[in-house]
Order: C-alpha cells, then sequence, then structure tokens
C-alpha cells in the first residue's frame, strides 16, 4: 500500500537535523512514497510546499465548485464577533508556520509559497488587533457566488503552480 502522507519520522529527523545530527535525521527522513512526492531527501521547505500547494488547491476547489455553500457560511457566521479573532488566530498562526519553515526568496514558484505564508500572517495581526476591519470589509465587499468562484479559481490556480513545480 502507498502512503500518500510522510510518516511520524518528519518530526524526529528534523528534530534530529535542528540538533546538529544531519547524519541522524537522513537516517529518519520522509520515506519514498508514490509520484515523485515525498522521498529520503525532501526538505523541511518542500514539506511547507507541499502542504500550501495542497491547501491552496483543495480550498480553492471548494469555493470553485460551492460557492452557495460558502456564501451561507460567510453570512450564518460572518456577523459573529469571534469570527475575526479565530480566523485571525488561525491565519497568524498558519502563516508563522510556514514563514518560519519557508521564508524562500527565489525567482520560481517556490516564492508563492512565501508570499502567501506572509499575507495570512499579516491578516492574522490585522484581525487580531483590528477586528472591526473585518467588519468594514464583510459590509462593503460584494459576496456573489461568481466572486467567490473566481477566488477559488485564483486559490487553485496558485496551489496548481506550486505542486507543477514540486512535481517536475
Amino acid at each position: 500500500m502507498v502512503e500518500l502522507l510522510p510518516s511520524c519520522d518528519v518530526v524526529p529527523a528534523l528534530l534530529l537535523h535542528a540538533q546538529g545530527a544531519p547524519e541522524l535525521a537522513a537516517a529518519s527522513a520522509v520515506p519514498t512514497v508514490a509520484a515523485g512526492a515525498f522521498t529520503a531527501g525532501t526538505t523541511r521547505a518542500e514539506l511547507v510546499e507541499w502542504f500550501v500547494g495542497c491547501a491552496l488547491f483543495v480550498v480553492g476547489s471548494s469555493l470553485l465548485l460551492r460557492p452557495r455553500a460558502w456564501i451561507t457560511a460567510f453570512m450564518t457566521l460572518g456577523p459573529h464577533p469571534a469570527v475575526p479573532l479565530v480566523g485571525g488566530l488561525y491565519a497568524l498562526l498558519t502563516g508563522l508556520v510556514v514563514v518560519l519553515l519557508h521564508n524562500v526568496w527565489v525567482t520560481d514558484a517556490r516564492v508563492l509559497v512565501t508570499v502567501v505564508g506572509w499575507i495570512a500572517v499579516a491578516t492574522g495581526v490585522v484581525l487580531l488587533t483590528a477586528p472591526e476591519v473585518y467588519a468594514v470589509v464583510m459590509r462593503k465587499l460584494p459576496i456573489t457566488p461568481q466572486l467567490v468562484a473566481l477566488r477559488g479559481l485564483v486559490r487553485m490556480a496558485l496551489g496548481g503552480i506550486v505542486l507543477g513545480y514540486l512535481l517536475s
């Protein structure tokens, strides 16, 4: 049976590498997986790239295929005062993980992962420190199925670019 996700050996390998024992880390690195995804030489930056690429593509697909469900969720949850705080916490933590593990400024598709991470950090900071901004945006931003689907298409394209780079 082919594993599609790295085994639990990834964390010990990263810890060994961080502790200055890369030769031991290599012995417990990510196992080989189908279609050239993860190999024994997969770096933490590549794991972050896979995570961001897959997340963008799947969430984008959902936005594109189910815009009315997303609109219903926005309208139902949107007015609640906890939404910007929970969303800000999620965005900040996700963005920080991406930025801390993948702060790569290069001239290829990998830079998209870094940019997405920094956008998430900025979004998280704004939502946590000025949640009223969320209320203003929710009032002024038209939420139509076409715009939600367009946002999904953009996310799918970004995720596809990152995944295409990784598979090439």
